[in-house]
């Protein structure tokens, strides 16, 4: 377990953070992306004509409606158009099966289950050697998932990188992250409401919810201290 100390100590770290209104600034920097990501979704789930490039260029380096490329980075990128343009039906049918409609209210038993699902059907295509090492391990898998699901709802299911989290783990006690994809996120997801809670107990301002907390992770100062 977590030493309470630690966590305390680490979330007091972020109220300068929360005070300034830079997380504020990030948040709604997020939900414009998830918001964008939402209509990228639709496209795939109406299956029309140009979902191909519609989910490509929301991960694109061009100038597009929805830039995402932070949250998954370009190797990761380029892993999904290979993806995408080489195993065009594989791909359609697991991003319909993880952005599926009908499960209310969405819950996290719903999506681990979508990841387990989702994980061993994206494959890379053994002609391009500059793709070999996509989606190796499962926090890098956990990345871009990580931001597809923000289209379903980012305030619960927010975007993870693994460095970040592995320094947040070690920076407060919390146990080390597990080996694959959907108990990565679950992990990554227990961490984050420790932390909601911690701050509740303090009666500190934030962060209170799973995006803010996320936030609060991601603060790059961390890393440099």
């Amino acid at each position: 377990m977590a030493d309470n100390t630690l966590l305390d100590e680490y979330v007091r770290l972020g109220q300068e953070y929360i005070e300034s209104g830079g997380l504020q600034e990030d948040i709604r920097y997020k939900i414009r992306l998830a918001k964008d990501l939402a209509k990228v979704r639709e496209a795939v789930l109406s299956r029309a004509d140009d979902w191909p490039d519609v989910v490509k260029q929301s991960y694109s380096m061009k100038n597009t409606p929805v830039k995402c490329i932070k949250l998954i980075d370009w190797p990761n990128a380029r892993t999904l158009a290979s993806w995408i343009d080489n195993y065009q039906s594989d791909a359609l049918d697991a991003l319909q099966a993880l952005w599926a409609k009908g499960d209310t209210p969405i819950n996290d038993r719903i999506i681990l289950d979508r990841i387990r699902d989702f994980v061993p059907r994206v494959r890379v295509h053994p002609a391009d050697p500059n793709l070999k090492n996509g989606f190796t391990g499962g926090g890098v898998r956990m990345k871009v998932i990580a931001a597809f699901l923000m289209a379903l709802d980012p305030w619960k299911y927010p975007p993870y990188k693994p460095t970040e989290f592995k320094e947040a783990y070690k920076r407060t006690g919390y146990p080390n992250q597990p080996k694959y994809a959907d108990e990565v996120y679950e992990h990554a997801l227990g961490f984050l409401d420790k932390l909601v809670e911690r701050a509740a107990a303090l009666s500190l301002p934030g962060p209170s919810n799973r995006l803010e907390a996320q936030s609060i992770v991601w603060l790059d100062r961390y890393e440099k201290e």
